[in-house]
């Protein structure tokens, strides 16, 4: 399995003039298991994403079906989902979408994308697109297993999963990111290796148990640091942690690296570095997440 970064930022990409080496588009990460396309998010990360499963497909590099996509969403907050009528994708009509998501405040994720794209919104309706779509509910209750040339959904209370799944993804839902909380989500391999998504959460005094307990001995966590503390005494309660509590995390559950995630779009890549420098001092094995940072695990 093989992850890319596309997207780093939250709350919206950085509006100043300054080039910044570690990236400014909002979230959008890649996966692949097997030949899966598994995509989080659809952040401005996902046009340069779409960008390169192109540029793929031209140059025939079609070990990944690129024209299946299965798109998770950790939660429908306009900086994760303003990149989807960008996505080049959706407009090829070989194209093929399963979209895994819980609903939202009692919205759908296929309410959410079709208010998007609104007449009023977007010249573009999402009924209008080519792309062929279809909808799978998520939850705490359920996990998807990805096998050579399927994926299935189970509930958790399955006995008899079959045999020979290449990855499982699962999650764990966060009630701290306003309104409606946001999911986290668990990649596994059979081998036991796994990755942790978790970004727009806010910790807690003494760390986050559920979540160490859900990412514990991960290989990665990749964890929402989005405020230094002069800031979180301004923004507590906006649903977003800083590096100290995500090393907290990290430390608890026993992780081997974390990845500061959900930059600040007002920070500079100095102040950015700065943040990684002191979560060192905390939990060594941390770094910022990067646009175009892979893991393969």
């Amino acid at each position: 399995m093989r992850l890319k970064i596309y997207g780093v930022r939250g709350s919206y990409p950085p509006t100043n003039s300054q080039h910044s080496k570690i990236g400014i588009n909002t979230t959008c990460l890649r996966l692949d298991i097997g030949k899966h396309l598994i995509v989080f998010d659809a952040g401005t990360g996902i046009i340069n994403l779409g960008h390169d499963l192109v540029a793929q497909w031209k140059n025939k590099e079609n070990q990944q079906d690129i024209f299946k996509i299965h798109l998770f969403f950790t939660h429908a907050h306009i900086d994760h989902i303003m990149g989807f009528p960008y996505f080049n994708l959706i407009y090829f009509p070989q194209a093929e979408f399963h979209i895994i998501s819980p609903p939202f405040l009692n919205h759908s994720i296929q309410d959410v994308l079709e208010s998007l794209m609104s007449p009023v919104i977007f010249p573009v309706t999402f009924a209008e697109l080519p792309a062929r779509f279809h909808f799978h509910g998520m939850g705490e209750n359920r996990q998807v297993f990805f096998y050579e040339n399927e994926f299935r959904i189970f509930h958790v209370s399955e006995e008899h999963i079959p045999s020979g799944w290449l990855g499982k993804i699962s999650c764990l839902r966060n009630y701290t990111h306003p309104k409606g909380g946001t999911y986290i989500y668990k990649i596994q391999s059979p081998e036991g290796k796994s990755l942790v998504f978790a970004t727009d959460i806010e910790g807690f005094v003494n760390g986050d148990k559920r979540l160490a307990r859900f990412a514990h001995k991960a290989q990665v966590l990749i964890h929402d640091a989005q405020y230094s503390w002069p800031e979180y005494e301004m923004f507590q309660g906006f649903g977003h942690s800083t590096y100290e509590m995500a090393c907290e995390v990290a430390r608890q559950a026993e992780v081997e690296k974390l990845v500061l995630f959900h930059h600040d779009p007002k920070h500079s890549d100095a102040e950015l570095l700065e943040l990684e420098e002191k979560s060192r001092e905390l939990f060594p094995e941390s770094y910022l997440a990067t646009e175009s940072m892979e893991f393969e695990f």
